[in-house]
């Protein structure tokens, strides 16, 4: 064989690898470029999660604004409805999740984005047992031994057995079937106290009458009494929820 036809030979060889080598470069920029194409892909679905965060932040306060804030009851199916559609995070490659530092972000705020509402969720859930205790006090504490026997002197004791007394019992009982909020026993029971002291004057009042005998008694410091008890609690939970909606505003007006 010439000595060109040698130089041919080796040439070829030569040529193939150098081809073999383009290509497996090639093959390695356009593996390179997929890579950092899943990066951006999963950035983008965290600034995506963002975003649908802000949005979903301003949709409840509006809500929140546009319902009766004095109704517990009604505040808590605004935000049962707003959570149903709380925004979740988008699964991604793990090639992208593994290296994006903005979905590494977003994974973090889906853990805790929603404890504002959780947290007035519960706070709406204690205001709405509260303030069915505070009408139900308020209801008991309105009835009156006047409604029942009058003003003036009495000449027997039919009306405090048949009308007055059982009138109470029973105001004593619908308060006691009232689910009592938690920490609040002590209020209740002066409730229940104020009511048990009438059954019990009320009860001296009609054996006095029977036996002819002069007795009366007065129930206004006992009322009092509740009623202040009643009410500053009421004040408490009003404002433990203005509270929560105030800071579920500030919350929702923060960043991501």
């Amino acid at each position: 064989m010439s000595v060109p036809g040698r130089r041919v030979l080796v040439f070829v060889p030569v040529v193939v690898t150098l081809v073999l080598v383009a290509f497996v470069g090639a093959l390695i920029i356009v593996q390179n470029q997929r890579n950092a194409d899943l990066v951006v892909q999963a950035d983008n679905v965290g600034d995506s999660f963002f975003g649908d965060v802000v949005i979903f932040r301003s949709t409840v306060v509006a809500a929140v604004a546009g319902a009766d804030t004095a109704d517990p009851g009604e505040l808590r199916g605004v935000v049962e409805r707003a959570l149903a559609d709380a925004p979740e995070l988008e699964a991604t490659s793990d090639y992208g999740i593994e290296r994006s530092a903005r979905y590494a972000e977003a994974r973090r705020a889906e853990k805790t984005f929603l404890k504002p509402y959780r947290e007035l969720m519960r706070e709406l859930h204690r205001a709405d047992v509260a303030l069915a205790f505070v009408a139900e006090a308020r209801e008991a504490l309105g009835v009156r031994a006047t409604d029942f026997v009058g003003f003036g002197l009495l000449d027997n004791s039919r009306a405090v057995r048949q009308k007055l007394i059982p009138a109470f019992i029973r105001a004593r009982d619908d308060f006691d079937a009232v689910q009592v909020p938690e920490g609040q026993e002590q209020l209740a029971a002066n409730v229940a106290g104020a009511l048990q002291y009438v059954i019990d004057q009320a009860t001296r009042l009609a054996t006095s009458i029977e036996s002819n005998k002069s007795f009366s008694f007065s129930y206004a410091d006992e009322y009092r009494i509740a009623r202040e008890a009643v009410d500053g609690y009421a004040t408490v939970i009003a404002g433990d929820l203005a509270e929560a909606i105030t800071r579920l505003a500030d919350d929702s007006g923060s960043g991501p």
